[in-house]
């Protein structure tokens, strides 16, 4: 479990870090910026990122651990304001911070997603992508198998990744900082939370339990009568 940990940890510090560098440089060529939430939710990613680099990890681990919980209740949050957006509840269409506020554009925005020949299950399409944000969002805020929600929502994360980049070019995908959401999400899954490194500690200090020696055994029955006779 521990190289599998090290390998989406791995995974996650290429996607942060590449998409920080898309960030910077999309950002200062085209001044495409993510909003507020968006931009707070990628520092926090960030600093996980920093922190969670060996030299850094194994002085901080209460600071990595901290920050891995607040990555991923920002990215819950992320994922459900999405949801209540596509509802209307933050507000119209055009409002600031607000990008469908509305269920029939956010269908719309899905069927530009998809190829054309795919167009006409937009809704259905829509509909699974809700009921799975609002599922992740709700384990992540729990903390319930971090290491396998953290790894769907990374997955989930391609897929947009993927959808956006092919059919509405980097911008939508620089705009949303899904590549440094992809990282975020790995690392989510690779770092351990408070129950999970208390169970790894104890298990360290009580070290491997030792298997009995067949040659430790004592002779039951009638051997063991007779060797008790001959050492008395």
């Amino acid at each position: 479990m521990r190289w599998m940990d090290g390998a989406r940890r791995t995974g996650g510090w290429i996607w942060v870090f590449a998409g920080l560098l898309l960030q910077l440089g999309w950002g200062i060529g085209y001044a495409v910026w993510p909003g507020v939430i968006t931009g707070t939710l990628l520092v926090a990613i960030t600093l996980l990122a920093v922190c969670s680099l060996p030299p850094l990890a194994a002085r901080l681990p209460g600071i990595v651990r901290v920050l891995g919980t607040v990555v991923a209740v920002l990215l819950a949050l992320s994922l459900l304001g999405a949801v209540a957006d596509r509802f209307g509840l933050f507000g119209p269409a055009g409002a600031s911070g607000v990008s469908w506020g509305s269920w029939p554009a956010f269908v719309a925005y899905t069927a530009s997603l998809l190829p054309r020949p795919l167009g006409s299950v937009a809704t259905v399409a829509a509909v699974a992508a809700t009921l799975l944000e609002v599922a992740l969002g709700v384990l992540l805020l729990a903390g319930w198998q971090r290491r396998w929600v953290g790894k769907v929502t990374a997955g989930l994360f391609t897929i947009y990744l993927l959808a956006m980049g092919v059919m509405l070019g980097l911008g939508e995908v620089v705009r949303y900082g899904v590549p440094m959401l992809i990282g975020g999400a790995l690392l989510v899954s690779a770092t351990p939370t408070r129950r999970e490194h208390r169970m790894q500690h104890q298990a360290a200090e009580q070290g491997p339990e030792r298997r009995p020696d067949p040659g430790d055994r004592q002779p039951a029955g009638r051997d063991h009568d007779r060797q008790c006779r001959r050492q008395s």
